[in-house]
This record gives structure tokens, C-alpha cells and sequence, in this order.
């Protein structure tokens, strides 16, 4: 199995609990699969070049273009699409609770331009720190992926070039978001793994997790038209089988790292709200 992941907005949570935060997961076969469906549905401009969710000066003719495309070719999709959503104070959740089970991991700090920050150790005398909004987004991609993992069973490569802040690797201090993501996910099987595109042909290959994350996004949190928003549930109704838009949040009991109950002091700070970072 072949996946294309993106995300919306990018890489941060902004410190408002009432901002939405979606991926989009499109599993195919294989590469070609993807091409072939982003041929078919992609909508290009006036220069032959495909035409990314955000980008353009005709946003709205090519976003309901591309909705009119998956309308029309609904019945012949062979490719299924999760979305995945969550609003900061849900993401909130999952990035309390991963702090309160290893903090005897985790130090918290100011970094040299002043930002809350967390540091992680990784073992082997290694460590990786991010600003706190950085550090809860990362947290909760991993359980979005870890989500598609154990309860979709979605397997084989995921391809993602969401982690926008990333430097272009190999080498030190390269990928650090994606790596970090990884190394999350690289605690308990199964452990899949994150691949960053490393040629122009793969950085093509999430056009429809780009443009369905941005349709779900922009409905769920009401940003929409009515129209959109109405031929949008129009297509998940029309391949329930194969489109599904779900919410991620947890509201768990939640023990730390020495067996005592946090779920109360996890609530009070998601109730406070994120740290400023």
C-alpha cells in the first residue's frame, strides 16, 4: 500500500483551542495509482500545471472544479481517503498526556530566542527540543498516523511533505520534524514510518491529500460555502465505503511514568489552554 498524507494548517498549533487541525490519508496501490487519480481529478491552470489547494488566483473556480471531478468519477474510485480531525483543545489532550507519562524525559524551558520549549531525550546521549505548539502538533500527528496504523490496518510507505519547517537532509539537525514523528511511532509495534518526497515526482504525489484535507477542513470548521459544503457531503455519501471523516480526541484515564492517576491534572491543563511557545 502506497499513502499520501498532508495536513491543515501546517506543522504548528496556534495556541487557540477552537482552530481545527485535519490530515488527509490517501491509500493507493502504488505511485502510479496516485498519478493516474491526480491526472483525473487535479485540476490544472492556464500553464498545464497542476494546481495546489492554496495556490492560484482562481481558487474558487479550481477548488469547485476539483469537487465537480470527484462528483463525477465517485463510482469508478479505487483509492479510499481518511480524514482526520481535531480542534487544539482535543490536540491538547494528546500531548498532556504523553508529557505526564515520561517526564522523566522531558525538560521544559526557554530556548535562545525566549520560546517555551520541551526537550526530549532520546536515549544514547541524544535529544531533540521543539517550542511547545511545535511539540503538541508533532505529538498528535503521531497518534493520527498511529491511528490509521492500528485501527484502519493502513500498511506499507507513507509519504508526507507537510513538515514544511524541516530542513532538507541528510545530516544533523536535518528532518527533525518527521524524525521526531518517527521516532514516536518507532516505540511499539507496528511502527510505521514517515518518508519525506526527495524528487520533484514525489512532491507531486499528495495533490489529492492537499486538496481533500483542504475541503475537509474548510467544511468541518464552517469556512465553506454552502454549496461546497453540500456536494462535499454529497461525495462522502456517495462512497462511504471508501471516504471517511472522523474526529480524534481522547478523554482517557491517564497514569504517568509511577503508576499515579493524572487524569485531573491533564484536564486542568487542557482547561488553561496551551502553553505560549
Amino acid at each position: 500500500m502506497f499513502t499520501t498524507l498532508d495536513a491543515k494548517p501546517q506543522e504548528w498549533m496556534q495556541g487557540d483551542p477552537h482552530v481545527l487541525h485535519t490530515v488527509a490519508a490517501c491509500h493507493f496501490t502504488s505511485p502510479e495509482h496516485a498519478e493516474h487519480w491526480i491526472n483525473l481529478l487535479v485540476p490544472k491552470n492556464r500553464n498545464g500545471k497542476f494546481v495546489k489547494w492554496a495556490g492560484g488566483r482562481r481558487k474558487d473556480e479550481t477548488r469547485d472544479a476539483f469537487l465537480a471531478a470527484c462528483v463525477e468519477q465517485a463510482s469508478k474510485f479505487d483509492f479510499s481517503v481518511t480524514c482526520v480531525s481535531s480542534y487544539e483543545n482535543e490536540m491538547s489532550w494528546f500531548a498532556w498526556a504523553f508529557y505526564y507519562q515520561n517526564q522523566h524525559l522531558i525538560t521544559h524551558g526557554p530556548d535562545a530566542k525566549g520560546r517555551n520549549c520541551l526537550k526530549f531525550e532520546l536515549g544514547n546521549e541524544r535529544s531533540i527540543e521543539f517550542p511547545v505548539l511545535r511539540a503538541g502538533y508533532l505529538i498528535w500527528y503521531s497518534n493520527v498516523v498511529r491511528y490509521l496504523s492500528d485501527s484502519k490496518r493502513i500498511n506499507g510507505k507513507f509519504l508526507s511533505d507537510n513538515f514544511c519547517n524541516d530542513e532538507v537532509g541528510p545530516g544533523a539537525g536535518k528532518a527533525r520534524g518527521v524524525g521526531f514523528v518517527n521516532y514516536l511511532l518507532s516505540m511499539r509495534d507496528p511502527k510505521p514510518q514517515i518518508s519525506l518526497p526527495t524528487n520533484d515526482r514525489f512532491f507531486q504525489l499528495d495533490l489529492l491529500s492537499d486538496h481533500f484535507c483542504g475541503f475537509a477542513n474548510t467544511v468541518w470548521s464552517g469556512a465553506a460555502s454552502d454549496q461546497q459544503t453540500a456536494d462535499f457531503n454529497k461525495l462522502e455519501q456517495s462512497r462511504p465505503d471508501l471516504i471517511e471523516n472522523m474526529t480524534l480526541a481522547t478523554d482517557l484515564t491517564i497514569v504517568d511514568q509511577n503508576g499515579v492517576n493524572v487524569t485531573a491534572q491533564v484536564k486542568a491543563a487542557v482547561a488553561k489552554g496551551s502553553v505560549d511557545g
